[in-house]
């Protein structure tokens, strides 16, 4: 096999007749070979019956003759029977797999409106399609790797690109989204929000949150057609030690791309949809362009840059990524056009080469190493502030002899110790629960989340019973060197009462005696 050709491959996907089509007339011109993964096409004939007064012409699609036919040969062909499993199996799982170790993937999803591109990448809640199940596999493979020192952060995002502006379906006042570059040959769009997914549940109620805003329209062939292109992208950073005090970090990449669906311009049809399908289709022939010029020996120039559907999927078509294109389409006469088209299309897809590489030492990109980095950070203040010394206790000062207000002066004392103690030990508190919000972000190979594991909670409960005798202990040792002292303060000036009178008896001299303590 040619070098990066297993790293592009093609996939059809040939949909059953809808109910809706069978008592139409419309005979099925699309035939799928799954053993030799080849779909051959027969072009319909329009013949006229005879003409009546009173009844307009009509014509039927009849059967055509052998000469007529057209057939393709792809990586992957799947017929009107293909479960929703053998899809994710034979177009997705390796890929999937491969993301989890660092390499980029994206599945794209193409072809005529109404052909079954969201039912193939999203499914139904019965019939579950790609992203659910990927979901599914990402988690259960990390949960079953046996290397508890490899930690996994896993993000996503969800973005729309309609009529060429980039929207955050995740987020919805973020509309009209600029590309970046990002210094190395890539690109990035900017602000576009990411979140961090725990398992498979959280990933899927992100996508039902997003679907709800993307764009959708009635058109003649669909009555909930997609008028947006959807780029679901689920980053897998996987961190473990390199043996050196230091993390070696990887990237993987998995972006599950539905795209509109190309569709004949409706003169009939109001103003916003008829804007809606001319962007689509401009859009659609940008990104057959890209892939022509990729495919075309000795062109250099690839025009990434004319659409911004091409210029997100840039990786994807001709870079680093393992990709598999699944075009869709429709078996009935009505749809041949358009179905000879995205074979025809499908056909010169498959000479795209990509070179697909893990991502290794993407430290500095790497969401997981500033975490990593916060954590070593709180961690160190924390042990600063459990290991630091005692505060001083403020001098007490005080010109009485009653032992009463002295007790009391002790008293405010203390209390205001009390509250510095309590000041201390909420600071401590606070910098744990960072490190375990922190730390609960990442998954560790054939375990549990860390928060979640013994050895944390036992190393808590730890921290916390020291904590409790360290200032139960501080709180005794200091009381009673207060107590002691009282009571010296209290004898000095006894004794200084005895030897400070005066010759003369009617005079006596009031001492006052400045006993300065030390907090």
């Amino acid at each position: 096999m040619c070098e990066g050709r297993e790293n592009f491959k093609v996939a059809v996907r040939v949909r059953p007749r809808l109910p809706n089509e069978v008592p139409s007339g419309f005979l099925q011109c699309v035939e799928a070979d799954l053993v030799h993964n080849t779909v051959v096409a027969n072009k319909p004939i329009l013949k006229k019956a005879s003409s009546r007064i009173g009844i307009d012409d009509f014509g039927e699609f009849v059967r055509p003759e052998p000469s007529q036919t057209q057939s393709f040969t792809y990586d992957v062909v799947l017929g009107k029977d293909s479960s929703q499993q053998d899809v994710f199996l034979r177009c997705a799982s390796d890929i999937v797999k491969s993301v989890i170790n660092g390499y980029n993937g994206s599945i794209i999803a193409s072809g005529q409106t109404s052909s079954g591109k969201t039912y193939t990448i999203a499914g139904t809640k019965e019939e579950p399609g790609i992203i659910p199940r990927a979901a599914q596999i990402i988690f259960s493979q990390i949960g079953s790797y046996s290397n508890p020192a490899g930690q996994y952060l896993v993000r996503t995002s969800y973005l729309q690109i309609y009529n060429e502006k980039i929207s955050d379906l995740l987020e919805p006042s973020r509309e009209n989204l600029k590309i970046r570059e990002d210094g190395c040959g890539g690109v990035f769009v900017e602000t576009l929000s990411e979140h961090v997914v725990r398992d498979a549940e959280e990933i899927m109620a992100l996508i039902k949150r997003g679907t709800r805003l993307r764009a959708t329209n009635v058109t003649r062939m669909n009555k909930e057609s997609s008028r947006s292109h959807a780029v679901f992208t689920i980053i897998i950073e996987h961190g473990k030690d390199d043996g050196h005090g230091g993390m070696a970090v990887t990237i993987g990449k998995l972006r599950l791309v539905d795209l509109a669906g190309s569709e004949r311009l409706d003169v009939d049809a109001e103003s916003k949809l008829q804007e809606e399908t001319k962007n689509i289709n401009v859009s659609l022939h940008n990104f057959t362009k890209v892939v022509t010029a990729l495919t075309t020996p000795g062109v250099k120039y690839i025009p990434y840059r004319d659409s911004k559907l091409t210029r997100i999927l840039q990786d994807c078509l001709g870079g680093n990524c393992k990709t598999t294109m699944i075009a869709t389409i429709a078996p009935t006469s009505e749809c041949y056009i358009e179905t000879i088209n995205t074979l025809k299309f499908a056909k010169r897809a498959k000479n795209i080469r990509n070179i697909a590489q893990v991502n290794e030492d993407m430290s500095e990109k790497a969401l997981i190493s500033s975490y990593q980095s916060e954590i070593k950070r709180l961690k160190l203040q924390l042990q600063e502030r459990s290991s630091g010394t005692d505060i001083d206790y403020i001098k007490l000062l005080q010109e009485r002899q009653e032992e009463q207000r002295e007790k009391e002066e002790v008293k405010t004392k203390l209390e205001m110790q009390q509250k510095l103690a309590d000041e201390a030990q909420a600071e401590k508190t606070k910098l744990i629960s960072r490190i375990r919000e922190l730390e609960d972000k990442f998954f560790r190979g054939g375990s549990k989340a860390v928060m979640d594991t013994e050895e944390f909670k036992e190393a808590i409960l730890k921290e916390q019973q020291r904590v409790k005798q360290e200032t139960a202990s501080q709180y005794q040792r200091k009381f009673a060197e207060l107590e002691k002292e009282k009571e010296r303060a209290s004898w000095r000036f006894t004794n200084l009462r005895h030897h400070c009178s005066w010759a003369d008896s009617k005079t006596h001299c009031t001492v006052s005696y400045i006993i300065t303590v030390h907090l």
